[in-house]
């Protein structure tokens, strides 16, 4: 008798006093933005970009619900992907249309985030992307997002079907890994060929609207909402409150490099440099076309 009373006594501290389940850990993924044209082509014309700091890439993907052509910047642990304007009305068709995207470390994992969001209320989009390969349609990745109508933060998860395409095993699919990890598979172990190691900072302009998606999105990726700063141990994303958003919302993007780099100022155009100096190096952006 005196065990039941000890196991239910138990079981009801359990029930109003335990921790609640823990966030799933998510990681910092992709930034994409949309850049005047003359930036956007003239991009890839730096030599030290192109060959020492970037892997670069300029791709035309095709999914259930656009087709668009981007420059990547493939680093070792995250991508930078950049558009530029366009007659269709996508998000990242405009100047200035951002987008942020964190992704889970393993398959199912976006449900239980999903139900964090409704724990807390929070007002989300879902959606599964279908890529387009050779004709064949592929379930690309699902998604839970905050979504604006100049930017978006979006968590994203592979799709089984498109990992497997890609050449992950069963085993691989099922494993927690990190982007690196996704990347290492990617390419059979054979060491990162450029110094670009992952986006460490970005900092922008941003309304009521934006930062209350900001800190929500925070929440879900187990980030610190630190007055105007949303960090974690991998990226900070520094914010300056405006009534009315400009036009180009992004200032700057911070990478970390792997090796350390000679001082240097690479200008892309009128509107674009980036700037070099030891394990560091920034984007800067001049809001105006």
């Amino acid at each position: 008798m005196k065990l039941y009373v000890f196991l239910s006594l138990f079981f009801l501290l359990s029930i109003c006093f335990g921790q609640k389940k823990p966030i799933p850990k998510t990681d910092f993924n992709t930034l994409f933005i949309c850049i005047d044209s003359i930036s956007y082509n003239q991009l890839y014309q730096s030599k030290y970009l192109k060959d020492t700091l970037f892997f670069c890439r300029e791709m035309q993907q095709e999914t259930n619900t656009d087709s668009y052509t981007g420059k990547y910047l493939i680093g070792e642990s995250s991508t930078i992907e950049f558009f530029q304007p366009q007659k269709a009305n996508q998000l990242g068709d405009h100047f200035g249309d951002w987008g942020i995207e964190f992704k889970t470390r393993k398959i199912k994992i976006l449900d239980e985030i999903l139900e964090k969001s409704k724990f807390y209320n929070f007002t989300i989009d879902t959606s599964t992307t279908i890529a387009i390969f050779d004709s064949l349609s592929i379930p690309w990745y699902k998604t839970l997002s905050f979504d604006n109508p100049k930017n978006g933060l979006t968590i994203l998860e592979y799709q089984a079907d498109y990992l497997q395409n890609l050449g992950f095993t069963k085993k691989q699919i099922c494993q927690s890994m990190t982007f690196k990890e996704y990347n290492s598979i990617l390419s059979n172990g054979k060491k990162y060929p450029r110094q670009f190691s992952m986006v460490t900072y970005i900092k922008m302009y941003a309304d009521k609207k934006t930062i209350e998606n900001l800190q929500n999105f925070a929440t879900l990726n187990n980030c610190i909402k630190n007055q105007n700063l949303v960090t974690n141990d991998d990226i900070t994303i520094e914010y300056i409150e405006v009534e009315n958003l400009p036009e180009f919302p992004i200032q700057e993007i911070g990478i970390s490099l792997l090796h350390s780099q000679p001082f240097r100022i690479e200008k892309i155009s009128e509107n674009l440099s980036v700037e070099i100096k030891d394990k560091k190096a920034s984007f800067i952006f001049r809001n105006n076309k």
